[in-house]
């Protein structure tokens, strides 16, 4: 099965080859090697993922690239600070680093309402 890339991944994929793979070597990669050096098929491929050992083992050292490729848009727009994240849930409305925020602020806000009915004398009529 062929991934397609964009422009931009593209980029990013042969950032990732030339760092992660250790079948790359120079450019050249050690497992179409038959005696005769061969350039590594998925640095001059722009398009497409061809290489499967770059697909199955180094990809997904990038998480994120990982997703765009592999899981499509199932991407989100935080409600907070609106970067984009990943969530497989449904109802998800913030990014990591906003949701332990709002988390705190919301409890916050329950806990305080909490004390101010606690407060409040309670009137029984007799």
């Amino acid at each position: 099965m062929l991934i397609e890339i964009k422009a931009g991944q593209f980029r990013k994929v042969s950032r990732l080859v030339r760092r992660a793979c250790c079948n790359c070597m120079d450019g050249n990669c050690l497992l179409l090697d038959d005696g005769e050096t061969h350039t590594c098929v998925q640095l001059i491929s722009k398009y497409h993922i061809f290489c499967t050992h770059f697909k199955d083992a180094v990809l997904p050292l990038d998480k994120e690239l990982y997703r765009e490729l592999i899981c499509g848009n199932d991407y989100k727009r935080c409600q907070s600070c609106g970067s984009r994240f990943y969530s497989k849930a449904r109802n998800k409305r913030y990014c990591d680093k906003c949701a332990d925020r709002i988390k705190r602020q919301k409890s916050a806000e329950r806990k305080r309402r909490q004390r101010e009915r606690q407060k409040q004398p309670l009137y029984i009529n007799n």
